[in-house]
C-alpha cells in the first residue's frame, strides 16, 4: 500500500514534470513571437503618440483660427489688411492697422464723413462727400469740396483727428468712446473729437493736462481696449 502510494506520487511528479517541460518548451516557442508582438505594441504605441502630437497641435491651430475668425472680419492679420471689429450699437468698428486704431464706421469712413480739412479752413464741422475721398492709414475720408481733398492729399498728417477719432475726454480717462464729429476744438493745430459738449469742456478745462494724459494713454499698450 505505502510502495503503491510512493509509486503513484513517484508518477504524479514524472507527469507533472513531462507536462511543465512541455509547457516551457511551448513558451520558449511562444515567447520570442509574444516579445517580438510587445515590442511592436509599444514601437506602435510611441509611433502613434508622435503623429498624434502635431495633430491634436494642428487641431489646437485650427480651432484657434477658426475662433479668431469667427470674431473677427478682414483681409487678414498683415498691417497692410485692416482688421475690422463690429462696436457698440451703432455698428462703429474698430480699425486695427499697425498700432494705429481707428474709430470708423463699416464702410470703413471716419468721423461720419465730415470733412477734416474743413475744421481748420472753416472752423466748422462740414459734411463730405463720397466722390471726394481719399483713403490714409487704414479709414477713409470724405471732403466737401475737391479743393479740400487736394489739402488733405498734400499733407495728410496735419489733418487726421487724434486719438484716431475717439473721443479726447474718454482718451484721458483710458476708454475709447465714439465720438460726435460736430463736437470738436483744435489745439496747437491738432483736432480732437469729443463723445458730447459736456466731455468737449471738460476736456478744454485743463487742455495741456488733459492732452498729455490722452496722448500717453493712445501710445500705451493696446491691450486694454479689447
Amino acid at each position: 500500500m505505502q510502495m503503491k502510494g510512493r509509486k503513484g506520487r513517484i508518477a504524479l511528479f514524472q507527469t507533472t514534470t513531462l507536462q511543465c517541460e512541455t509547457d516551457m518548451n511551448q513558451i520558449r516557442l511562444v515567447s520570442p513571437t509574444l516579445i517580438a508582438c510587445g515590442a511592436k505594441r509599444r514601437f506602435n504605441a510611441k509611433w502613434r503618440a508622435l503623429i498624434q502630437l502635431p495633430m491634436k497641435c494642428s487641431f489646437l491651430i485650427l480651432a484657434l483660427w477658426t475662433f479668431i475668425s469667427s470674431n473677427v472680419s478682414g483681409a487678414g492679420f498683415s498691417p497692410d489688411f485692416p482688421v475690422r471689429h463690429v462696436f457698440d450699437r451703432e455698428l462703429q468698428v474698430w480699425l486695427e492697422k499697425g498700432q494705429h486704431k481707428l474709430n470708423v464706421d463699416t464702410k470703413g469712413v471716419i468721423l461720419n464723413g465730415y470733412d477734416v480739412v474743413a475744421y481748420f479752413t472753416e472752423k466748422q464741422a462740414v459734411k463730405g462727400d463720397p466722390k471726394y475721398q481719399a483713403s490714409y492709414q487704414g479709414a477713409i475720408y470724405y471732403f466737401s469740396s475737391a479743393k479740400d481733398l487736394a489739402i488733405f492729399k498734400n499733407h495728410p498728417s496735419k489733418y487726421v483727428p487724434q486719438y484716431g477719432g475717439f473721443c479726447a475726454n474718454s482718451m484721458k480717462n483710458r476708454k475709447a468712446v465714439a465720438a460726435d464729429p460736430t463736437v470738436f476744438l483744435v489745439v496747437k493745430g491738432k483736432l480732437y473729437v469729443c463723445s458730447s459738449p459736456e466731455a468737449e469742456k471738460e476736456f478744454r478745462a485743463n487742455e495741456e493736462k488733459n492732452i498729455k494724459k490722452a496722448d500717453q494713454n493712445w501710445e500705451d499698450d493696446y491691450e486694454w481696449f479689447y
